[in-house]
């Protein structure tokens, strides 16, 4: 299931939340106004600079400095993206 932060417009209570979807609703446990989604911190993906190297993905390995470099990788070696992961 994936994990969202949400917080309360009437209150200001913040809280991480575990949902079946994207946009089910939460309601504030404080005060039981629908809380908003917001940008979640463990959800930021920050590339870093020198790639990442995975080692299974060939027998030297590769070393992928985007995600579209990734996606391609994965489109032109008809793999799932997931598996390279």
């Amino acid at each position: 299931m994936p994990r969202f932060d949400y917080k309360c417009n009437v209150c200001g209570v913040t809280v991480e939340k575990f949902v079946a979807k994207w946009d089910d609703e939460v309601k504030c446990s404080s005060c039981g106004n629908t809380m908003t989604k917001i940008p979640s911190f463990g959800a930021v993906h920050v590339w870093p600079a020198e790639g990442i190297h995975l080692k299974h993905v060939s027998p030297n390995g590769h070393t992928f400095h985007s995600h579209s470099e990734m996606v391609t990788y994965a489109r032109v070696h008809d793999l799932e993206l997931g598996a390279l992961l």
